[in-house]
């Protein structure tokens, strides 16, 4: 930070008194956070600025919000965004922020000395408070994505929001809907990074967001409650959410399955969203189908039958809505239409049959479906007090996810095609393809052991044929 700083003041030593560090770059440095971002205020010409600084650090300029008077340069891995201050001075600019701790300012020249801030809003009180506080009545109505920044910092900082602040997120929750599903999503994500983001999205729900934002999950707050559980369904996604991340922080599995489990978590989707994260949405609206699928049984007891199947089909609208990407649209909407089939296996039991199906159709995502069913099945029955039976519940999906090691042993065939196609002259490859699914399933059903074994397979299936 240092270096790059004491270079750019060596860089822009004729402009330094027109130049001011601001914002998140001031609250992350008093914070001690690590800053990869750099945010400078330019009474003056932030374009000049901005090229010069390119040019002399060699970095590359990035287009982005020149509409807004703000120019990118990045270098090394590091944001410098130059952006013409508002008003007459950086006093006048500062009140036109977010949030209090964001409004502060300092020169280039002065950035080492802490007693140089420029804090006429009192960000530097709230900083030691830990409290997020909007700068004026107007911050929302100015940029309603705000709202959602302000629980994505208190997720972030563990900081609380000032109760006048929330109030006035109350009175504007429905301006969120005037913001680009693009921008929406990129402040839920952030939150969903949070180790315990079933909070702030409990905050959310609470300040009027959720039912903005997701008009489905209001009749979900009205419907649920049964036999299996004594939530209604929003409620008990909340506390699936809850559940599961008591699970993937801790992974309290032995440690050849939590190896597995944590690489298959930390996988990158598009966007740079982890995979672990992503699961979090798919906890979120697994029960959105139960308003289209209420069934009375015939023992007069609420029912939700096909209900999996109904929410994959409103998952895919508010995946289509919010504009997801089609990775995380894919992950969502399968998790949802599977999420009940891991607790079906614990009914009916688990033939090799059943199991062989369920992996071969989720792949390595079969673990995220079965995390999710152990978070599902366990808060209810917590809820319900049936705290031995969630212990079994997790010895079951405990085994079925060493089954999943055993199935992902057979991604490397005893026999590749090209055997199959040399040794037994087989030019139909559709039948190819289906003796190589045959070999892979009674590999796992643990019939065929050895590359001998699936010789004698192919053998007698190509006699078959000749019938």
């Amino acid at each position: 930070m240092g270096i790059l700083i004491n270079r750019l003041k060596r860089i822009l030593s004729d402009e330094a008194e027109k130049v001011y560090i601001v914002g998140g770059t001031i609250r992350d440095r008093i914070l001690n956070v690590n800053i990869s971002d750099y945010d400078f205020a330019v009474l003056g010409d932030a374009a000049s600025v901005s090229k010069l600084v390119c040019d002399k650090l060699k970095g590359s300029y990035v287009p982005y919000a020149e509409d807004r008077g703000t120019y990118r340069v990045v270098y090394e891995n590091v944001v410098l965004d130059f952006t013409q201050i508002r008003g007459e001075n950086i006093d006048e600019d500062l009140i036109h922020r977010d949030f209090t701790i964001n409004a502060m300012a300092i020169r280039l020249n002065d950035f080492f000395d802490v007693d140089l801030i420029v804090d006429p809003l009192g960000g530097l009180k709230d900083l030691r408070e830990k409290k997020i506080k909007c700068v004026g009545k107007s911050s929302f109505d100015d940029d309603p994505l705000r709202m959602l920044r302000a629980i994505r910092f208190a997720a972030k900082y563990n900081f609380s929001i000032d109760e006048d602040s929330k109030n006035l997120i109350r009175e504007k929750a429905d301006l969120i809907k005037n913001v680009s599903s693009e921008r929406i999503m990129s402040e839920i994500y952030s939150i969903l990074k949070s180790k315990e983001s079933f909070k702030y999205l409990q905050m959310m729900d609470e300040l009027g967001l959720i039912d903005a934002l997701f008009p489905e999950i209001a009749e979900m707050k009205e419907i649920g409650k049964c036999y299996y559980q004594v939530l209604d369904s929003w409620h008990h996604s909340i506390k699936t959410i809850e559940e599961y991340e008591t699970i993937v922080n801790e992974l309290r599995f032995p440690s050849d399955i939590e190896n597995l489990v944590k690489k298959y978590l930390d996988k990158d989707l598009s966007s740079g969203n982890k995979l672990k994260d992503v699961l979090k949405l798919a906890a979120m609206f697994h029960e959105i189908g139960k308003k289209d699928a209420i069934y009375i049984d015939s023992d007069n007891r609420l029912q939700f039958y096909n209900h999996d199947v109904k929410g994959e089909k409103i998952v895919a609208d508010i995946a289509k809505r919010l504009k997801l990407a089609k990775k995380e649209a894919s992950l969502i909407k399968k998790m949802v239409l599977y999420h009940v089939n891991p607790f079906l296996l614990y009914i009916d039991g688990t033939g090799n049959k059943a199991l062989f199906k369920f992996f071969s159709d989720l792949e390595e995502n079969a673990i995220g479906c079965l995390l999710l069913s152990l978070a599902d099945i366990t808060s209810s029955m917590k809820g319900q007090g049936r705290l031995n039976e969630a212990s079994c519940y997790r010895n079951f999906i405990t085994k079925l996810l060493r089954r999943y090691m055993d199935f992902e042993k057979t991604k490397t065939p005893l026999l590749t095609p090209l055997d199959i196609i040399v040794n037994f002259d087989l030019k139909d490859y559709k039948l190819l393809n289906q003796i190589l699914y045959e070999l892979r399933k009674n590999q796992f059903y643990g019939e065929i052991e050895s590359r001998e074994d699936a010789v004698k397979f192919v053998e007698e299936r190509m006699k078959m044929e000749k019938i």
